[in-house]
């Protein structure tokens, strides 16, 4: 569908501290175009939504911080880079001062540095980033300068490595592997097909990543040891549309979406499973459009974007019991996420 390669930029679940006086696990961040304008919005329950960024251009690409930092892609003229912003809207500035195009940011789970898509203007030459915020030291991640995302990488709950999509020599999309100080770069994904991956999750311990395979379908989600290289099928029962895998906060469950109970097999409802595929629950149950799960930081709900109202908008579903509501209400959209810090909150 035409709406979802653009969501796919956009919104994020996180923690936030205690001083804020509200529950840790419940702040989301949020793309909406409410007023005409992209912009990034933060919403603790069901009528809460605030606008937090102000300004000229467009921002998108919202990451959450443990301590309630926004990173996010800001757009001006055409010419995105990495800003960040306090959850109050004050103190909005550009992480970096050079002038290459920047794109996915991502927090570690300490909030101590930030990862993203750093490109030439040119766009022949995509590095991944990792800047210590405090004091811009930077580490460079080239891959041969090839194609890198689109969505942000995700970090282990230690901090201590990363995983992303890049392009191989043949400009397919694999998942790799790099370590925060920018060594061990190497694809885990290529022993399964030659067909791409997308969709990368990496499991809170840094030792597994799952992601969805086969871009041309069928879409199989596969579970891969990073050490050895093995990928599984988790999915093998099911020749149907999966998408956006996530390891939830303690690594016990993944949560997907999937075609897999649609008659016609092209709308989506979330499902979770087990971590080894086993127990395949749907969360959702809907005749209309729902898409990106994200684990709220306790891991007991998922926020997911659904379109049943007829605009894109922003719901949740206890994992245990199947209770839902709705977050957001306006007839404008509310849009996508990206991945807390690994191991945030909780």
């Amino acid at each position: 569908m035409l709406l979802r390669p653009l969501m796919a930029l956009l919104f994020g679940a996180c923690a936030l501290p205690s001083a804020q006086a509200r529950p840790v696990a419940d702040e989301v961040a949020f793309v909406s175009i409410r007023t005409g304008e992209a912009r990034i919005y933060l919403n603790s329950g069901p009528g809460t939504d605030r606008m937090v960024t102000g300004g000229k251009g467009v921002h998108t690409q919202p990451s959450l911080a443990p301590d309630g930092r926004l990173a996010f892609t800001g757009s001006m003229e055409g010419a995105p880079y990495i800003h960040l912003v306090n959850a109050d809207g004050s103190g909005q500035r550009r992480l970096t001062s050079g002038d290459r195009l920047e794109s996915s940011p991502s927090w570690s789970p300490d909030g101590k540095a930030i990862a993203f898509f750093s490109r030439s203007r040119a766009g022949d030459d995509v590095e991944l980033r990792i800047v210590e915020v405090a004091t811009g030291a930077t580490v460079i991640v080239k891959g041969e300068g090839r194609e890198k995302g689109p969505n942000a990488p995700v970090w282990s709950a230690d901090g201590r490595r990363l995983a992303f999509l890049g392009a191989n020599a043949n400009r397919r999309n694999e998942v790799w592997v790099v370590k925060r100080d920018g060594s061990g770069l190497r694809d885990v994904s290529s022993k399964f097909e030659a067909r791409g991956k997308a969709d990368v999750s990496i499991s809170p311990d840094g030792k597994r990543v799952v992601y969805v395979a086969g871009l041309r379908g069928p879409f199989p989600i596969v579970l891969t040891d990073i050490e050895s290289g093995e990928p599984r099928n988790v999915t093998p029962d099911s020749e149907v549309m999966n998408e956006s895998p996530r390891f939830s906060p303690d690594g016990r469950h993944i949560v997907f979406a999937s075609s897999r109970d649609d008659p016609m097999r092209t709308r989506n409802d979330i499902f979770v499973m087990n971590a080894d595929g086993s127990g395949i629950r749907n969360l959702s149950r809907h005749p209309h459009e729902d898409f990106n799960p994200q684990w709220t930081a306790d891991g007991k709900r998922i926020v997911f974007v659904s379109l049943r109202s007829g605009t894109s908008q922003l719901f949740e579903v206890a994992v245990e019991g199947g209770e839902t509501r709705r977050l957001t209400d306006n007839t404008s959209h509310d849009m996508d996420h990206t991945t807390c810090p690994a191991g945030a909150g909780g």
